[in-house]
């Protein structure tokens, strides 16, 4: 599951399709949907599609020529649904929509929720919460249907810190005080990840000050004067500065650190909602993993993002694709999102696996809510090659607050100017 959603976050569009497969030209017919899929076939996603591929075509008796590809078979997508032999159907997510929106590739399917979901007398739209369609929409349109949701947290375990959950910035840092008093090590880094860096001076900015403030910073370099940045930056350096990530963090190697957390050698780790399906067998007996959102004040804004199906704009069978859409939203479905997969499912009336209903209750509740990153990775350029960089250079302790500020504006300005 991290492994999906990391290589989105680099621009890759790992969760989009491959090209290899059947080519969905003149040969198909109005009876077959061509879906391939960014999951492995052995992987609890990938056997649920498979499943509900096979309910398709008993029920409706269209076939679906369904391809495997994994993360790595999708460079040439673009270009294959552009020249029109691309596939009906693809795996998509919030942070990789925004590329096939830009090519004119992404299908909107603002009309699927008003389909009905068989057997439940319910349509799509009553179904998915206004967060997860929000997450799964552009400024236009609704441009994918989702069947996973995905945030991020702190993870914790419960049983040596029950009800660990601190509601302000001073009380998390008292947490790590006290624990560095009594000889652990508060914080776990992948260091050498610097989209997981990131997490920090994200989750301190958007959740306080809400949707938009984190992707401003790409856009206007006058975006780097507002106050609130650099209290973000202030909260990281003072991370940075208090030692409280184990000893040459920056040098640490997914996924050393994250083991360590699940063996009990950290208490803490900043991650997504997948770090506990992801360290499951290496969980030390008797942990119970649960999780708190990073005190930031403010909006205290939850972070939604969506993995699910998109629908390709120049497929030969768009209706039939969105009919299978609201199919594979059944509640039986989406129960195996939760039961063998270990995520949080898109529906919030099928409960998450115990781990996660902290999680599934932050999104559930929360007034204000904002997309992976901020949306700020789909600028792909800016966010590989010049603000996690700098973020690094933040988390490490290289450069304190206030030259993140500065640099940041100057890098802004810098890289604006180059676009022209």
């Amino acid at each position: 599951m991290r492994k999906l959603t990391a290589m989105l976050t680099v621009g890759a569009l790992a969760l989009s399709v491959g090209a290899c497969g059947k080519k969905n030209g003149s040969g198909s017919s109005d009876k077959e949907l061509v879906y391939t899929s960014s999951w492995g076939a052995d992987e609890p996603q990938g056997k649920l599609i498979k499943s509900i591929a096979d309910d398709f075509t008993t029920a409706t008796g269209t076939k679906v020529d369904l391809k495997f590809v994994g993360r790595k078979g999708t460079d040439t997508l673009p270009t294959e649904m552009n020249a029109g032999q691309g596939p009906d159907l693809f795996d998509t997510s919030t942070d990789s929509v925004g590329a096939f929106v830009a090519q004119n590739l992404a299908e909107p399917l603002d009309d699927v929720l008003d389909m009905e979901v068989p057997g439940e007398g319910k349509k799509v739209r009553d179904v998915l919460p206004d967060s997860v369609q929000k997450a799964s929409t552009d400024k236009d349109h609704v441009r994918f249907m989702a069947h996973t949701v995905i945030s991020t947290a702190v993870w914790y375990d419960a049983s040596k810190h029950a009800g660990l959950a601190p509601r302000t910035w001073k009380e998390f840092i008292a947490y790590l005080d006290e624990a560095k008093k009594d000889g652990r090590t508060p914080l776990g880094q992948d260091g050498t990840v610097n989209f997981y860096n990131a997490y920090w001076f994200y989750s301190a900015l958007v959740r306080s000050e809400g949707a938009g403030s984190l992707s401003a910073l790409g856009k206007d370099p006058a975006a780097w004067d507002k106050p609130a940045v650099l209290v973000a930056a202030r909260k990281v350096e003072q991370l940075a500065d208090g030692g409280y990530f184990q000893k040459d963090f920056m040098a640490t190697k997914y996924p050393a650190a994250q083991d360590a957390w699940a063996q009990g050698e950290y208490d803490l780790n900043l991650n997504g909602t997948w770090l506990a399906a992801e360290t499951g067998p290496k969980l030390a007996k008797g942990t119970e993993v649960a999780s708190f959102q990073l005190p930031a004040g403010g909006k205290n804004s939850v972070e939604v993002g969506t993995l699910g199906w998109g629908v390709n704009a120049k497929g030969h069978n768009l209706e039939t694709a969105k009919e299978f859409l609201a199919f594979a939203l059944q509640k039986k479905y989406e129960e195996k999102i939760s039961g063998t997969a270990h995520n949080i499912p898109a529906r919030p009336d099928v409960p998450a696996p115990g781990y996660l209903a902290g999680v599934q209750k932050d999104v559930a509740e929360a007034k204000y809510t904002h997309r992976t990153y901020d949306d700020m990775a789909a600028d792909k350029n800016w966010w590989n090659n010049v603000f996690l960089p700098l973020d690094d250079q933040l988390l490490s302790g290289k450069i304190d607050a206030a030259t993140f500020v500065k640099t940041g504006k100057k890098k802004a300005a810098d890289y604006l100017a180059s676009k022209g």
